[in-house]
């Protein structure tokens, strides 16, 4: 996963977006189709300019299995042990940190 770091004012939100699109190795577009969420909503939500709907994560988590805690807060914790695993190294590998080994 080689992903540029989002700045906008919700960068953290649309970072981990964009992870989890990019785990699934789905277009923006497939992957708001997919958890029948607006193809422009998504899009302003992974650009990191505007939050995330709680309907909308809603929608995500709902779809891909993704809890709320890892789009609001980030916890790695809470997501499936094979997705927090690649989520994990992606997350090191786009803030270049040396990703965690798996114990």
């Amino acid at each position: 996963m080689n992903l540029k770091q989002v700045e906008g004012r919700h960068a953290g939100i649309a970072n981990r977006l964009r992870l989890i699109r990019d785990y699934y190795q789905l277009s923006s577009k497939d992957f708001a189709q997919q958890a029948d969420v607006s193809i422009k909503s998504y899009s302003q939500w992974e650009s990191g300019d505007f939050r995330i709907s709680i309907d909308g994560a809603l929608s995500i988590c709902a779809r891909y299995g993704i809890a709320l805690d890892y789009i609001y807060l980030g916890r790695i914790d809470t997501l499936p042990l094979a997705l927090g695993l690649s989520l994990k190294d992606a997350e090191a590998i786009a803030t270049k940190k040396a990703p965690i080994p798996a114990e």
